[in-house]
C-alpha cells in the first residue's frame, strides 16, 4: 500500500510540473523570438611612441548578443538588444610590464561608443590573462574595436 501511495504521489508531482510548464508556455507570446549571436574581435595595441611602433598586447573580445523580436511580444525581455563583452589579453611585448590601457568598441561610423579603461600590474611576455566581463553594450563588437595604451612601465 505504501508503494502505491508513493507512485501516485510521484505521478501527481509529475503531472503538476507538466501543467505548470504548459501554463507558462501558454502565457508566452509565440511572436516573441529570442536569439543569441556570438561575435568575436581581436585588436592589437601598439606602442606608437616607439619607432617603428611595437605590438604590446592582443585583446581577444567575445560577445554573446541577445536579440528580442518584437519587443512588445517579449514581456519579460529588455527594451533593447544587448550583449556582454568579455576580454582576454595576451602580451606581445618582450619584457614584463605594468600596463594602462583602454579597450574601445566602435560604432558603424568608426567612432568609439564605449570604453573600458583599466590597468594590469604585471603582464609577462606571452602571458594571457582573462579580464572577464568588461561591459554590457547594445553595440556589436564585430562593428569594430580598438585598444589604446596610455602608459607602459617596464618591470625588472
Amino acid at each position: 500500500m505504501l508503494e502505491r501511495v508513493m507512485i501516485d504521489s510521484r505521478r501527481r508531482t509529475a503531472l503538476g510540473a507538466l501543467a505548470s510548464l504548459l501554463a507558462v508556455a501558454a502565457c508566452k507570446d509565440e511572436r516573441c523570438v529570442v536569439e543569441t549571436t556570438q561575435y568575436t574581435n581581436s585588436v592589437t595595441a601598439m606602442a606608437t611612441w616607439e619607432t617603428p611602433p611595437t605590438p604590446v598586447a592582443r585583446f581577444d573580445l567575445s560577445q554573446d548578443f541577445v536579440s528580442h523580436t518584437p519587443y512588445k511580444a517579449c514581456a519579460q525581455g529588455p527594451t533593447q538588444d544587448v550583449g556582454v563583452v568579455r576580454a582576454k589579453i595576451t602580451s606581445l611585448y618582450p619584457a614584463p610590464v605594468k600596463l594602462y590601457y583602454d579597450v574601445q568598441g566602435l560604432g558603424s561610423d568608426g567612432i568609439p561608443v564605449w570604453g573600458h579603461p583599466d590597468s594590469i600590474q604585471v603582464l609577462k611576455p606571452n602571458e594571457t590573462l582573462d579580464l572577464g566581463d568588461v561591459i554590457t553594450t547594445p553595440t556589436h563588437i564585430d562593428l569594430g574595436a580598438k585598444a589604446l595604451i596610455s602608459r607602459l612601465i617596464l618591470l625588472p
